[in-house]
């Protein structure tokens, strides 16, 4: 996961025992929406790279995933061992939403939901997650019922060719996208 890690500019933070903690966003700063952006893209492949894996034994491998958006600290902790951690609630929240994710799925908080709405390159579809019984979110220790959402997939978008930059999409009155140039104004 290292070289996906830095191929998708996030900082792997430790392991600890079969947990992957990384972080974007920091060291290296950039927007809210651009760092859930880049951890949901890290996710999805994530759980790509194991669903086409299997041991020698022929044993498929399965992983969860949680994603959570918001404040923390961050520092450079000990003398003799130095090491970089995250502190905080944001922190606690991603691994609560590991936790209470299932196999092969990416849960999210309500914080990422909404950035990845913002996100810069990515068209994100997330789905509301619902228990067995149709109740919508999950308890979370600590936190009570939380409404948490589930990252299906990502869809980059297309730029204009004139300017390089993300189109405008408006529905028409028929319900079919009209995608319009920047000089245009709808009337």
């Amino acid at each position: 996961f290292d070289v996906e890690a830095a191929n998708h500019g996030i900082f792997k933070v430790e392991t600890i025992g079969d947990a992957y903690i990384a972080v974007a966003g920091c060291p290296k700063k950039c927007s809210g929406p651009e760092a859930a952006q880049k951890m949901a893209l890290f996710a999805l492949d994530a759980m790509k790279i194991v669903s086409d894996y299997q041991t020698d034994d022929g044993l498929n491998v399965c992983i969860r995933a949680g994603l959570a958006s918001g404040p923390c600290v961050a520092g450079v902790i000990g003398t003799a061992l130095p090491k970089y951690t995250l502190f905080g609630d944001t922190v606690n929240f991603a691994a609560r939403m590991e936790q209470t994710s299932e196999k092969m799925k990416i849960q999210i908080s309500p914080a990422t939901q909404r950035m990845l709405l913002d996100a810069p390159d990515y068209d994100f579809v997330c789905e509301e997650r619902r228990d067995n019984t149709g109740e919508l979110g999950v308890e979370v220790k600590g936190k009570g019922r939380q409404y948490t959402y589930w990252v299906k997939s990502a869809h980059k978008m297309e730029a204009s060719p004139k300017t390089d930059k993300m189109t405008p999409v408006q529905t028409n009155e028929n319900g079919m996208v009209d995608t319009l140039d920047e000089s245009e104004e709808k009337v």
